[in-house]
């Protein structure tokens, strides 16, 4: 016979809700694991989702017992979007006439200072196809299928208008003589790397990145345009002018890297990879100091204090951008599917001047700190460090989270569709800050995930 002192208790029996409780939210970590798989998880996932369902409940079990539908209707949604996208080829479809195409280069440099008739050739590549059809430097080139050229942008257009693996007719004029070449352009993609030194000057009229102006127009006017229109709205709340600190940090980096673009290019003989590098260095070292002083300065924000189980929330926000981010990493690619996207196209500008040649220890160091490192940090200062809680002091907690991503994503538009990508990577982040209240998990997610990129984009280069 057991005898309990007056000062002990008989421990608590087990609660029936509790247990509930634990149930549902085990049954949701189930269903996201299972989902990882397409299709073949759904039925997993559907079925936890109809065990869990309870007309009454508590509050908490609801809240998961919701949380498992919209995960059960996303599931739905990519296992429709996989078998979307195994019913065909898409990056054929790509290549169609109806949709966008990839690219299409002779491998030669049209002399822009040269007045006509037709476009004459200062660098004709090794590596491309006008090279291997006879094409030299110096020769012009009057006509394209039959039409006169007035520009390499004419050129390029009737490049693009012919199917894939198609040859293009050329008239070509050298020393008088005229004749007729067939040349089949190639995507850029498939030319092999110039083996170039890392600060070697580019050929004249040779840019180092290739530059999409409509990406780059919607890539300044909409965060701009964001910044602006949250400051407005919250002006009205009474909240402080942190968007315009924002916007501001962000005007002082692109001015760094434009001062800094030209200053070295005019210091080091010309633009070159080196100089690039260089300059996006400077941003991003410009941008954390500036994002630093304002998360020290900016007013404070009435928070909880960071938990001292951020390394915790690091761990699940690891876990669930595996989970959730293989989802989304297929609704995306489902929807460049639909638009014709090619990630080709789509990419970050230092992956296209990465693959122009060997970097070497120097150039991959140049690479390395500022995207692992610099930009990481500095962005998690000034988005979920300075933005973030400014949103969360008049705004929802999902509210927050999505405004706050779209502005991050409105930033990388770059990468074209791919960017909803950065916009689900946004949420991340901002969960993990709301979750750990304080930004050492997010930035050690940031530095993870710009890391693990880094070492994809080196081992497809050896």
């Amino acid at each position: 016979m057991t005898v309990l002192l007056p000062s002990e208790q008989p421990p608590a029996p087990p609660s029936p809700q509790r247990d509930s409780e634990e149930r549902i939210r085990q049954f949701f970590l189930w269903a996201l694991v299972a989902g990882i798989v397409p299709v073949l998880g759904l039925p997993v996932v559907l079925g936890l989702t109809l065990l869990g369902r309870r007309e009454a409940a508590s509050p908490s079990y609801q809240r998961w017992y919701r949380r498992l539908v919209a995960l059960a209707i996303l599931d739905v949604l990519v296992a429709a979007a996989s078998l979307s996208l195994s019913g065909g080829n898409w990056k054929e479809r790509a290549r169609s006439p109806k949709v966008l195409a990839a690219p299409r280069v002779l491998g030669v440099t049209v002399d822009p200072d040269s007045s006509g008739p037709g476009l004459r050739l200062a660098e004709v590549d090794p590596r491309g196809p006008a090279a291997a059809a006879g094409l030299k430097a110096g020769e012009v080139v009057l006509r394209a299928e039959e039409q006169p050229l007035s520009s390499s942008q004419h050129l390029s257009e009737r490049i693009q208008s012919l199917q894939s693996g198609a040859a293009v007719r050329l008239e070509v004029e050298s020393g008088g003589a005229r004749r007729e070449v067939r040349v089949v352009p190639v995507e850029a993609s498939e030319l092999p790397p110039l083996p170039r030194g890392l600060f070697e000057p580019q050929p004249r009229g040779v840019p180092v990145l290739t530059r999409d102006t409509w990406k780059g127009v919607l890539g300044l006017v909409l965060p701009v345009g964001a910044l602006l229109g949250l400051w407005g709205l919250g002006r009205r709340r009474g909240a402080d002018t942190r968007p315009l600190l924002v916007l501001g940090a962000l005007v002082v980096s692109g001015l760094g890297t434009w001062v800094a673009s030209r200053g070295l290019s005019a210091l080091l003989g010309g633009p070159s990879r080196g100089v690039v590098l260089l300059s996006g260095a400077v941003s991003a070292g410009g941008l954390l100091l500036v994002a630093a002083v304002l998360a020290r300065r900016a007013p404070p924000v009435a928070e909880a204090p960071e938990q001292p189980r951020w390394l915790w929330v690091y761990f699940s926000s690891v876990g669930l951008l595996i989970t959730l981010g293989a989802r989304a990493m297929v609704l995306v690619g489902w929807v460049s599917q639909v638009l014709g996207a090619l990630p080709d196209q789509n990419q970050h500008p230092m992956v296209e001047m990465a693959r122009q040649g060997p970097l070497g220890p120097l150039g991959w160091s140049l690479l390395a700190i500022p995207s692992a490192l610099l930009a990481p940090v500095g962005e998690e200062l000034l988005f979920r460090g300075v933005l973030l809680p400014w949103l969360s002091g008049w705004m929802g907690r999902v509210a927050t989270l999505v405004v706050s991503a779209a502005v991050f994503a409105s930033l990388h538009l770059f990468y074209g569709v791919f960017a909803g990508w950065i916009f689900f990577l946004g949420l991340l982040l901002g969960w993990a800050r709301l979750a750990s209240g304080g930004l050492r998990a997010p930035m050690l997610l940031h530095v993870t995930i710009n890391s693990v990129a880094l070492l994809m984009l080196a081992r497809t280069l050896v």
